[in-house]
């Protein structure tokens, strides 16, 4: 994959967060740093790419991608665009008090991110 020519920007994943990418079919996804498992829907084969590496992805619908073993760095094809910017808006919003998603109207059961956070017992 030429990365000087045809990636949109460069992401960081840490252990824990998946990439949610969709229609991604014909689109390229490099590995500059770490190791990431690939996976898209309707499709047994679930790849394991390590630093060096580029998938094409072959197939519209959901596709996943999720470091292995630590943090790894990934290159994306333009107009290959994260559904989810790798949970970081999840955290964001996890950090924030039970009440003031309370006011945002927002529970906490309703936002995905890794860890437990108790309950606000006043809400």
């Amino acid at each position: 994959m030429d990365t000087a020519t045809r990636h949109e920007r460069q992401l960081t994943m840490n252990p824990g967060e998946v990439l949610r990418l969709r229609d991604a079919a014909g689109r390229h996804l490099g590995v500059v740093q770490g190791a990431v498992w690939i996976t898209q829907h309707g499709d047994r084969r679930d790849p394991v790419l390590e630093s060096g590496a580029s998938f094409r992805f072959d197939r519209d619908g959901l596709s996943l991608v999720q470091p292995l073993g630590g943090p790894a760095t990934v290159v994306l094809e333009a107009g290959l665009v994260p559904e989810n910017e790798t949970g970081r808006a999840a955290r964001a919003l996890g950090g924030l008090s039970d009440h003031l998603l309370h006011d945002l109207g927002l529970r906490r059961d309703q936002i995905r991110f890794g860890g437990h956070t108790p309950p606000c017992l006043h809400c």
